[in-house]
């Protein structure tokens, strides 16, 4: 997570221009963000004691399309040989579930929805998915 950004939405109290700035922000991020561990004096991880601290994974993220009432994920052409490895196994474009999308939207913290804006009581994301 972006230390300083998240510092930035603590102060916007308009729920709207909060959701509009994280959206700006996140729209181009195309790579979840690894960032180290904090390690103590023995050389382990120390425990993720907030939800606003935890670690990235690395992992390339796809672009979500929309055709008719589908979700789509497509996934960019890479030039790097490592990630081209990575990209044999994965389709360019696969369909994303009403399923996939519940359990994705459903891992977001409480803490995450109040800096983005979102309600925790009455708009949790997943509750807004009709199938």
């Amino acid at each position: 997570s972006d230390h300083a950004f998240i510092e930035r939405l603590k102060h916007i109290r308009d729920v709207k221009v909060r959701m509009a700035k994280v959206h700006d922000h996140c729209k181009g991020k195309m790579i979840c963000d690894a960032t180290e561990p904090e390690l103590d004096g023995d050389g382990q991880p120390l425990p993720v004691l907030d939800a606003l601290t935890k670690i990235g994974c690395g992992h390339v993220q796809p672009s979500i399309r929309k055709k008719g009432l589908k979700l789509f994920m497509v996934y960019k052409k890479s030039k790097d040989e490592d990630e081209q490895d990575m990209r044999l196994a994965l389709p360019d474009k696969r369909l994303f579930t009403a399923l996939e999308v519940y359990n994705n939207l459903r891992k977001i913290s409480d803490e995450h929805l109040e800096l983005m804006g979102l309600s925790v009581e009455y708009a949790r994301p997943e509750w807004m998915i009709l199938t």
